[in-house]
């Protein structure tokens, strides 16, 4: 896992990628946006903002097969606005604060 629940992260890069793969069930927090559709077209202004890591899930428990490491989904909850967003691991490069 490339981030811990509790996490303060910092987002510099965001690119939603599409998942070909089927989901064994619903993603979690379904009134979390995808960040990666959310930064790059109606939210452009979370880019360098930060929030926190409240919850992860392992690709292999979000997907039937085929999944790798980088589709562990993550659920971050921004400091800017006060909602949550949902990504996946290889969506978002970003630097967690210490």
């Amino acid at each position: 896992m490339k981030y811990k629940v509790g996490d303060v992260l910092l987002v510099k890069k965001c690119e939603w990628k599409p998942r070909p793969l089927r989901r064994r069930r619903p993603r979690p927090h379904r009134d979390a946006d995808a960040v990666g559709l959310v930064l790059q077209g109606r939210h452009p202004r979370l880019l360098n903002t930060y929030g926190i890591i409240t919850a992860i899930e392992k690709h292999s428990d979000i997907f039937e097969k085929d999944s790798t490491e980088n589709d562990n989904g993550y659920i971050w909850y921004s400091q800017v606005d006060g909602r949550e967003y949902y990504f996946y691991e290889n969506e978002v490069e970003g630097e967690v604060i210490e």
